[in-house]
């Protein structure tokens, strides 16, 4: 999750949606972003015995990214791309909640 902290951050700090800097590393993040929702679903598919809750916020997580990389595309952003951003940020504190209340935050 750290890992992909930095990719998204990365991605943000480009600049503002819509921007001549962030347009351009839009294909490097839809890229990066699939790969680890790829990654992040081979590890818990190895690991299908973990809490509940843990399993399904994760992959609500997963799957609002890679609907929003799906779905973007240069220029402003729509009301839906920032309704599955928002979303994810959501999803996210799922996983991390749990893994923070078990000492294994990042």
């Amino acid at each position: 999750m750290s890992e992909y902290n930095k990719v998204s951050n990365g991605w943000i700090s480009l600049g503002a949606p819509g921007s001549p800097g962030r347009d351009a590393g839009l294909p490097k993040f839809e890229s990066d972003t699939e790969s680890f929702v790829s990654r992040a679903e081979a590890v818990m598919a190895n690991h299908p015995h973990v809490h509940p809750r843990l399993e399904r916020t994760t992959q609500r997580y997963l799957d609002d990214l890679w609907l929003f990389v799906n779905n973007i595309s240069p220029g402003a952003s729509e009301d839906y791309d920032k309704a599955a951003w928002i979303d994810s940020m959501v999803a996210y504190g799922g996983p991390q909640t749990i893994c923070d209340d078990l000492g294994a935050g990042w």
